[in-house]
């Protein structure tokens, strides 16, 4: 589609110019068409989303190797599927009390989302109940959790940051942040 527009523009300037002045201004248009043309299927492309560890406290025994956010970009209504592959150092008997906080960027400012109906900035008290791919005990290794979720009309649209801290009769055993998360 890219390739099909600089050439259009291309062939453009070359039949419609006689003059070198002419032709000096065409091609100035077509740049700034270029330019607004690659900047726009950047945007559209979207970012990718991110995610880090939020802790280097020497409790951490949960450590986020990799996250797939399936699909990304979100799309509404649907069920989206979160897929976390952590390593655990120390087993785990349970329960680990998990809390999220969720933030919407808006105008450029990130705003905490409540916690609504179990969805927004929510504390589970068993990590297990809210990911049924997880069970007691937690071996050590490396696990792969899956927990899907409803995408409903009613979620703003938008980019959306969250970080979750999993603790363990009060003490921080991990802690994960992502960010560009994104709903359509």
């Amino acid at each position: 589609m890219l390739r099909k527009t600089l050439f259009c523009l291309w062939y453009f300037v070359k039949k419609s110019s006689n003059s070198d002045e002419k032709r000096s201004s065409l091609k100035n248009t077509m740049l700034s068409i270029f330019f607004i043309v690659f900047i726009a299927s950047m945007i559209a492309q979207g970012q990718a989303y991110s995610h880090s560890s939020c802790s280097s406290a020497s409790s951490i025994v949960i450590n986020l190797h990799n996250l797939k956010i399936d699909p990304h970009p979100m799309t509404r209504p649907s069920v989206v599927s979160f897929t976390l592959n952590v390593s655990v150092t120390a087993v785990q008997t349970g329960p680990i009390k998990t809390q999220f906080t969720l933030k919407k960027d808006v105008l450029f400012f990130p705003v905490t989302v409540p916690c609504t109906d179990g969805v927004g900035s929510c504390t589970y008290d068993d990590w297990c109940e809210f990911s049924k791919s997880c069970s007691y005990p937690l071996p050590t290794g490396v696990q792969l959790f899956n927990m899907p979720m409803n995408v409903t009309s009613s979620v703003p649209t938008g980019k959306y940051s969250v970080e979750i801290r999993f603790t363990v009769g009060g003490t921080l055993i991990g802690c994960v942040t992502m960010k560009d998360i994104e709903v359509k």
